[in-house]
């Protein structure tokens, strides 16, 4: 016997039977919406692993001596979800909810580079010598849609391989369509299914 497969139908509606609105009359479209926030929420959350997220672990080559300027990526389109051709620069084709890793392609980039990542704070102290990146070193930081890379003027040629967990693309509520056990773990499915379980009942208790 075919096992069964689970669909964005399926997680919703095992979310409303939870909460006690199996028809849906009340909750349907904030459990829909909880679990496109359950997955992005926690698959970027500490104990998520590879595997729980591989339907949305991309990994993709980026020749920034295509762009202009070469330091400055745009990652993110508001404008075009996950997985829809955007109507701008972005460069990845899915909108990233987090970066893993960057690094060189090394079948095509002649010199090497370590790329790490920086916050916003650690961005005020690039003007103290002590903290300056060293001669391997390249830092990036993201701000609203975009990369930017540091020092600037390393960046000329390389292709960079972009390893990053994408935002969920759009589910079609219908029972025989968007399984989503071929993206995601069976316990990570049902993790979700408790987060929205969980914010509903929140709502319910205020009410």
């Amino acid at each position: 016997m075919a096992e069964k497969r689970i669909t964005y139908y399926n997680v919703v509606q095992e979310i409303l039977k939870r909460v006690n609105d199996a028809d849906g009359d009340i909750y349907l479209d904030r459990a829909k919406e909880l679990v496109y926030e359950g997955i992005s929420s926690l698959a970027v959350s500490e104990g998520t692993s590879r595997d729980d997220i591989r339907g949305i672990l991309k990994s993709e080559t980026v020749d920034v001596s295509t762009l202009n300027p070469s330091w400055k990526i745009q990652i993110k389109s508001p404008n075009a979800p996950s997985g829809i051709e955007p109507p701008d620069d972005r460069v990845l084709g899915y909108n990233p909810a987090k970066i893993i890793t960057i690094v060189n392609d090394l079948t095509d980039s002649e010199t090497e580079y370590r790329y790490i990542e920086i916050s916003l704070s650690e961005l005020n102290r690039l003007n103290d010598e002590d903290y300056s990146p060293f001669d391997d070193e390249i830092f990036y930081y993201q701000r609203g849609e975009f990369i930017y890379f540091y020092p600037q003027e390393r960046m000329i040629t390389q292709k960079l391989v972009i390893t990053y967990v994408a935002e969920p693309e759009y589910y079609t509520y219908d029972q025989y369509m968007s399984f989503l056990d071929g993206l995601y773990s069976s316990n990570f499915i049902y993790k979700v299914i408790d987060y929205g379980v969980g914010r509903i009942r929140e709502q319910q208790s205020g009410e």
